[in-house]
């Protein structure tokens, strides 16, 4: 059996779940998942491209992948707050490729509309790639134009660096030194219709945080 390649032509990201444009030979199908994010979105490329070589239709394929894929604990994972705001618990993604990744769904998900909140801790990486990947993360926050930047701990401290390099950016970034500030801004600027993203949690303890969050008010 000759397997069929899977194109994705296509990725949209909102607050009611990312949706996807495939394409297998003339085959076309839109897959709508009730799960937001990359990771959500690598998992029904997977079960896609599994049922394609098992001989099903592209169709077919993607009813699984709606059917199964929900949002990913840990990774963009959306939940609401007592105020109004949504958080994406994004507290499971460690490199500097899947905080990206999820910086870019945040951008899709609040263009046009809502304000954009990122809380980053240190990321994990290789000595050698510490410098460039937090500089990098800094200066794509100021490039998807996220409204307002937590940057937590010291071991974090340059991607508050980078970000104010960037000089036409209309955000602002913050440093704070531990979870417990941070708590406090989110809790002091974070309202009704904002989209907050809790990310690069690998190094610095920001799963309490989303615990507060959501046990506030409660």
């Amino acid at each position: 059996m000759t397997s069929t390649f899977l194109v994705v032509d296509d990725v949209a990201h909102r607050l009611d779940g990312s949706r996807l444009w495939l394409r297998a030979g003339d085959q076309h199908a839109e897959l709508a998942l009730d799960a937001v994010g990359q990771a959500a979105v690598d998992a029904a490329i997977a079960i896609v491209e599994a049922g394609l070589a098992s001989g099903a239709t592209l169709d077919d394929a993607a009813r699984v992948a709606a059917a199964t894929v929900t949002d990913i604990p840990g990774r963009t994972a959306r939940r609401a707050l007592a105020n109004g705001a949504v958080l994406l618990d994004d507290t499971a993604a460690a490199t500097a490729l899947d905080v990206r990744g999820s910086l870019r769904a945040l951008a899709d998900i609040v263009r046009g509309g809502a304000r954009s909140i990122v809380v980053l801790g240190e990321l994990q990486s290789e000595p050698s790639d510490w410098f460039d990947d937090h500089d990098a993360l800094g200066r794509i926050v100021v490039r998807l134009d996220v409204s307002q930047l937590i940057v937590v701990g010291d071991g974090a401290r340059h991607i508050h660096n980078a970000a104010g390099l960037e000089g036409s950016w209309d955000g602002e970034s913050m440093l704070v030194g531990t979870v417990d500030e941070a708590y406090d801004v989110v809790r002091a600027q974070v309202d009704e219709g904002d989209v907050v993203l809790v990310s690069a949690a690998s190094r610095t303890p920001l799963q309490g945080l989303v615990d507060r969050l959501l046990e506030a008010d409660r």
